[in-house]
């Protein structure tokens, strides 16, 4: 079993899924722990209650793992005029290549602006094998 954890600043953009009422469709780049690109992208659903997420990040020549949200992700206000603010956990459900059947947590803190401007700050611990 291997295990491997890093963090990483991701930025890019976000914005509703025409025809679905609440759903949003995100997507961000990054440089992972081996100075590979990282692509990210998710589907955000919203409710009263919060969010839920899914999603996969791609580490470019390695492979990519599929993500799910632990709970409900809360997102708000943040002090700055038209930026908002929040945080959410998934659990790893899978992935192919280097992590075929992967599991493990990410942690999210990110930004979202009117403008539809994404960074998205994660903590990774991915298990294989």
């Amino acid at each position: 079993m291997a295990e491997i954890v890093y963090a990483v600043e991701m930025r890019g953009s976000g914005a509703p899924v025409e025809g679905r009422e609440g759903v949003l469709r995100g997507a961000a780049t990054g440089v992972g722990p081996n100075g590979e690109a990282i692509i990210f992208e998710t589907e955000v659903v919203m409710s009263d209650d919060g969010f839920t997420e899914s999603g996969s990040i791609t580490l470019n020549g390695r492979g990519s793992v599929n993500f799910d949200t632990i709970g409900m992700g809360q997102m708000g206000p943040s002090p700055v005029e038209g930026l908002m603010y929040g945080t959410v956990m998934w659990k790893i459900t899978g992935g192919d290549g280097e992590f075929a059947g992967a599991t493990g947590h990410i942690t999210s803190n990110f930004t979202f602006s009117e403008a539809g401007e994404l960074v998205d700050n994660q903590y990774v611990r991915i298990f294989t094998g």
